[in-house]
């Protein structure tokens, strides 16, 4: 049986404690890999806060035998599940050489499924203007003692008494079930604050603290959140640092690991904004793996946020090209009975979208192309028949089998510089965030490559794409101007070439926007007709809906399935932009929709073509060079590919997609210049592409 370097996640009902191995033979035979990792998603942290030692089998509490307690799932009835079967169920897994995680939520269900450790120390409830919510696991007990230090031993005693590889947290545990900007304003979190940022409270939220009535909670967070917001964000960061260092410190002396879930689906500055989570902070404090929720399909059939495919593919990449050296896996939705969603079965082409682009926005770093994750998350794991987990793992397979040689798309450069700088100006402004710009113009199908660090940017070549260049530092600014292996795009405040005296071949200025940015660029071939273009784009230019008065004030969505507010661009700048990576840039392929066309050790292009419609889709795929053959690389379409060829000189009108034009596998008076794409609803094709040896 072949080892992957994938994980799953999976609750208990996934196995079956009625069989000798509780199951695990009969569940690796229908995987038909061995992943790297397994979660055990026991999903109530009370397998921790409530662990003794194992002097005596007991039986768990429904809601550590499945997620939330649910009675069934497709295979079984929810079993009754004990201490000891656990630990037989980690070491028979771990005989495969998988490593094996306790997984645990933060959450409190007022003592629903069992009297809960929780009930005894309601002092650690977060207090938000919501109301008391979750678990805060920054709070400290009555007698003024960290929840962190007794976290640390019942977590060390926890897996070394099971038997685990180490601790997987999510949802509610960190970060907690809301942004800080309307989370835990309780008397012990101001205090806290107070202490470490040596802040300044007036006298009416002074004369106050020791009472946690929602009209202090309220006054507070109106305080903080509108006068000392960095000051809190920063001190958030600084507490998960003291949180992790103290965590992962014990578990990995005692050869231990540390994984958990990003920050509610949130890019590297969403993170650090929302929920005071800095990425790299987490990683030098200790944690070993970062579970990417790129889940968006499954997000978007829950009614989350709205259209998130671009904004999540490229979230992932983001994450990455920001710590590059460090194990990032990312949530592949598959199906969860218990939140009662399912992509397999429902929309599988929007699955399979998902797994091949998800895999394929690479980074670079040391020269190297690399993946933006190292490998797909499972979820949840329990429940896939022998043959879906055949169907998924095929299609991993072609998703992860590609190693590129080269990338003909646009690089993106990231800035940890720039990345920092904004915090500031989002306060003030809401201005949006490289995150933001790279998957607003993929949503208008632009085409882009591997994202880049600047300092490597001696080991780019082609187009590159800078969002908000007045952010990063003076030395990345020279760096910039002085590329010239490529055309350069770049995107900062509108005026700012104007006012740092910097003539590029092109800038558009966004006027009807909110946030007024400019588009600029150098290097451009035939710039008269690229001008033309963009200012027939930018004359449809409305300005965009935005909350009323001061940016600074707007409201703060208090859970992640609202999206951040971002002083918004125009759609038609959006356009402009879109429009100058996939046209300015002069690439050797082009389409109406979004297209990833990756080179291949084998000299092939490999041609990822997205259909972002609810129908089978023909898109012409163009090539400036001289197209020898096109291969389906994915299961669909099943029919080779037909040639695009230019027009017979003796007919008087020609049409690009006309069927008299285009022949199968069959050459036409003059050369192929593209291919008709066929695709799926919702979904994404494979090709490999040809082209003749004397044009590669």
């Amino acid at each position: 049986m072949d080892n992957k370097n994938h994980m799953i996640w999976t609750p208990l009902i996934g196995f079956d404690r009625n069989k000798p191995d509780r199951g695990v033979s009969e569940y690796l035979e229908d995987t038909g890999f061995i992943p790297k990792a397994m979660s055990l998603f026991i999903f109530h942290p009370d397998i921790i806060n409530q662990h003794e030692n194992m002097d005596k089998e007991f039986t768990f509490h429904i809601d550590f035998c499945s997620y939330f307690g649910t009675p069934r799932n497709e295979f079984r009835e929810r079993q009754p599940w004990t201490n000891y079967n656990l630990r037989e169920l980690v070491g028979n897994l771990s005989k495969h050489g998988i490593e094996v995680f306790v997984g645990v939520d933060g959450v409190y269900l007022e003592n629903s499924r069992h009297y809960e450790w929780q009930s005894d120390h309601m002092e650690l409830l977060s207090y938000g203007v919501n109301g008391r919510m979750k678990l805060n696991v920054l709070k400290r007990f009555k007698d003024g003692t960290y929840y962190e230090d007794f976290f640390v031993d019942k977590v060390v005693k926890c897996v070394t008494d099971y038997g685990f590889s180490g601790l997987h947290v999510s949802d509610c545990f960190c970060p907690p079930g809301y942004s800080i900007s309307n989370g835990d304003f309780s008397t012990d979190m101001l205090d806290q604050f107070k202490t470490h940022s040596n802040v300044t409270y007036p006298d009416e939220i002074t004369s106050r603290l020791g009472f946690d009535e929602q009209s202090d909670i309220e006054a507070r967070q109106k305080f903080i959140w509108g006068k000392l917001r960095r000051e809190w964000i920063e001190f958030y960061v600084w507490r998960w640092k003291e949180f992790w260092t103290k965590v992962a410190g014990a578990l990995h002396a005692i050869g231990k690991k540390v994984m958990i879930n990003n920050a509610w689906c949130a890019d590297p500055f969403e993170a650090l904004y929302r929920y005071g989570i800095d990425y790299r902070v987490f990683y030098e404090s200790g944690t070993d793996y970062f579970i990417a929720e790129t889940s968006p399909t499954a997000g978007e059939l829950l009614g989350c946020r709205g259209y998130l495919f671009q904004q999540y593919m490229s979230m992932a990449q983001m994450m990455h090209v920001f710590n590059p050296d460090r194990e990032l896996y990312t949530l592949l939705g598959v199906k969860d009975c218990t939140e009662g969603w399912d992509t397999i079965h429902h929309i599988p082409t929007r699955l399979e979208k998902d797994m091949y682009y998800l895999a394929n926005m690479y980074t670079k770093h040391n020269a190297e192309y690399k993946h933006s994750s190292d490998g797909y998350m499972v979820t949840l794991g329990d429940g896939i028949t022998k043959d879906e987990w055949n169907w998924v793992m095929e299609r991993a397979d072609l998703a992860y089998g590609a190693k590129p040689t080269d990338i003909n798309a646009p690089s993106l450069i990231w800035s940890d510089a720039g990345h920092y700088a904004h915090l500031d100006h989002f306060i003030k402004d809401r201005r949006p965030s490289v995150h933001k710009q790279f998957f607003e113009v993929q949503k208008r199908n632009a085409s882009t490559g591997e994202a880049v660090r600047i300092e490597e940017l001696s080991t780019v070549h082609g187009a590159i794409f800078v969002p908000n260049f007045d952010l990063i530092a003076p030395g990345e600014k020279e760096a910039v101007l002085a590329y010239n292996k490529g055309v350069v795009i770049c995107t900062a405040k509108m005026g700012y070439c104007k006012d740092n005296n910097i003539t590029p071949d092109i800038c558009i200025g966004d006027e009807n926007g909110g946030y007024k940015l400019e588009a600029f660029a150098f290097g451009i071939s035939d710039k008269e007709t690229h001008i033309d273009a963009l200012k027939e784009i930018m004359a449809q230019s409305k300005q965009p809906r935005q909350s009323p008065g001061d940016p600074h004030d707007w409201f703060d969505p208090p859970f992640f399935t609202v999206q951040m507010p971002f002083n918004e661009c125009s759609d038609a700048f959006y356009k402009a932009l879109a429009y100058l990576i996939n046209k300015g840039s002069d690439p050797l392929f082009t389409c109406e929709t979004t297209i990833l066309p990756v080179l291949l050790e084998n000299g092939k292009y490999r041609m990822y073509v997205i259909n972002h419609l609810n129908n089978y889709k023909n898109y012409e795929v163009m090539c400036k060079k001289t197209i020898k053959a096109v291969d389906c690389s994915g299961k669909f379409p099943v029919m080779p590919p037909r040639f695009v060829f230019p027009p017979d000189p003796n007919e008087t009108k020609f049409d690009g997609a006309a069927a008299e034009n285009m022949k199968i596998g069959m050459k036409y008076d003059g050369i192929p210049y593209g291919f008709l794409a066929k695709l799926p609803p919702l979904g994404i094709s494979v090709f490999d592409v040809t082209l003749e040896e004397n044009n590669i």
